[in-house]
C-alpha cells in the first residue's frame, strides 16, 4: 500500500510529491516569465508615451507613463511572491524529509497554509 505501478517501475508516494513540485515549479516559472513580459510592455508603452509627450510638446502625453508605471506594481508584486513560493517548494522536501514524522506532518501543514497565504494563529 502507498505504492503506485508505472509501467514496470514503482512510484512511491515521495516520488509522486517530488514530480508534483516539479511541475508546479514549472508552471510557477512559466507564469513569472508572463509577468515579466507583460511588465516589459507596460514599461516600454509608458516610455513610448513620454518620449512622444516631449517630443510633440504635448504634456497630456505624459499622463499614460504615470499609469503604466502604477501598473507596473501588481505584476512585480507578484513575481516576488511567486519565486518566494518557489524557493519553499524546492527546499521543502529535503527539509520535511530530515524531521521526524510528527514533526514532518505539522510542518507540511504549516507549507501549505503559507503558500495559500493563510495565517497561523
Amino acid at each position: 500500500m502507498g505504492k503506485n505501478i508505472v509501467g514496470r517501475r514503482t512510484v512511491t508516494p515521495i516520488e509522486q510529491i517530488l514530480k508534483r513540485i516539479d511541475d508546479v515549479l514549472r508552471d510557477n516559472r512559466r507564469t513569472e516569465t508572463l509577468y515579466i513580459v507583460m511588465s516589459v510592455v507596460l514599461f516600454v508603452a509608458g516610455i513610448g508615451c513620454l518620449i512622444q509627450a516631449l517630443y510633440l510638446h504635448e504634456f497630456i502625453w505624459s499622463i499614460p507613463p504615470v499609469a503604466t508605471t502604477a501598473l507596473l506594481h501588481y505584476p512585480m508584486k507578484e513575481v516576488r511572491d511567486l519565486r518566494a513560493k518557489n524557493i519553499a517548494l524546492a527546499t521543502a522536501p529535503l527539509l520535511i524529509s530530515t524531521l521526524p514524522v510528527d514533526k514532518a506532518a505539522e510542518e507540511m501543514i504549516r507549507l501549505l497554509k503559507s503558500l495559500h497565504g493563510e495565517t497561523s494563529a
